[in-house]
């Protein structure tokens, strides 16, 4: 009841503010929607969009891109079954780095993080806003033709273009057909003029099939259910995310808020060697755990926001741990040193 009880507060303060000449229950509406006490679906797309924005950091034409076609909620988790698996085995990648323990760590691609990019997931695609270096961060996830490439398994570059006077790079994924555009435009333009920016000569391209290192590498990954699907999705959807009311920030790298309470996680052996993060997990049960940012708290927040969360997750409190949960799947989020 704290929410309720938090609206008609705020609902009264309204009302006080304009010399109540608004009526308590339009007031309430209003505190209602500033609280996230109105379920996000009910609202028209036009209000979505700006909700959406200030949880993403978006611009406003790539959220309108990305609100098209029927998107329910906020769209961060509304895609095709191809983009859901792809983001999950994504999220082996991104969130695995700094430790050598599970066949995807090797992959070791957490440094792109230092990009901050800003995640724009679409409903047949995921838009990856990298406006320092597209190409770089491109580089960082494509397999090379080397045969122990350390590229995401079946990633392959295939087009890149100059919009807005800014360079996207696109990549398709083999093994789900899954499209991932890595763009140093803020709007995220989905066309312009071709040009080359990835060196053909080391890079696979959509013209070469899996190879035999790749196979192994995805045979190696053990199987994920349905749920734990979402939630890995989840991961990526949310990879950069800012609670709209200053409560909580799911940045790998820093914290966007700047909370004096939350600078101990720059800890001496994390600024000196690095961050470790530990993605790994089979079926419905898997498990998260990191140092540096964000807090998890943060993390299990931004899973299971009424507004910006995957739909039907919930978290329990387990000592220094939190359990996200997700059907039959549990996702369990804690710092390393934990």
């Amino acid at each position: 009841m704290t929410l309720d009880r938090d609206i008609t507060k705020l609902a009264r303060r309204i009302q006080r503010g304009s010399g109540h000449t608004i009526p308590f229950q339009k007031a309430r509406l209003t505190a209602a929607r500033e609280l996230g006490g109105v379920p996000v679906h009910t609202l028209p797309a036009e209000e979505r969009i700006p909700l959406r924005i200030q949880y993403t950091g978006e611009t406003e034409e790539a959220a309108r891109s990305a609100m098209s076609d029927g998107i329910h909620g906020l769209g961060l988790d509304h895609c095709s079954d191809e983009q859901r698996l792809f983001r999950a085995l994504l999220a082996l990648a991104l969130f695995n780095g700094n430790v050598y323990t599970g066949p995807t760590a090797k992959w070791n691609y957490a440094v792109v993080a230092s990009y901050d990019p800003v995640m724009s997931p679409r409903r047949d695609q995921l838009v990856m806003v990298a406006e320092r270096a597209p190409e770089n961060v491109a580089s960082r996830l494509l397999p090379t033709k080397e045969v122990t490439s350390r590229g995401v398994p079946g990633l392959r570059y295939e087009d890149s273009y100059k919009c807005h006077e800014r360079y996207s790079v696109r990549l398709r994924h083999l093994p789900t057909g899954a499209v991932l555009t890595i763009t140093g435009d803020p709007a995220g333009c989905q066309g312009g003029n071709s040009l080359s920016l990835v060196p053909h000569d080391r890079y696979l391209t959509v013209d070469h099939g899996l190879t035999t290192h790749e196979r192994r590498a995805l045979a190696a990954i053990p199987p994920i259910s349905h749920d734990a699907t979402t939630l890995l999705a989840g991961l990526v959807s949310r990879y950069n995310l800012v609670d709209r009311r200053g409560r909580w920030a799911t940045s790998l790298s820093w914290d966007p808020l700047e909370r004096p309470g939350v600078e101990h996680r720059r800890e001496a052996d994390v600024i000196h060697h690095g961050a470790v993060h530990r993605l790994w997990g089979t079926g419905d049960s898997w498990a998260f755990r990191w140092t540096g940012y964000p807090e998890p708290r943060d993390l299990a927040q931004a899973l299971t926001h009424r507004e910006a969360g995957i739909k039907g997750a919930g978290f329990t409190r387990q000592g220094d741990a939190y359990k996200v949960v997700l059907g039959a799947a549990s996702l369990e989020l804690c710092d390393e040193k934990g």
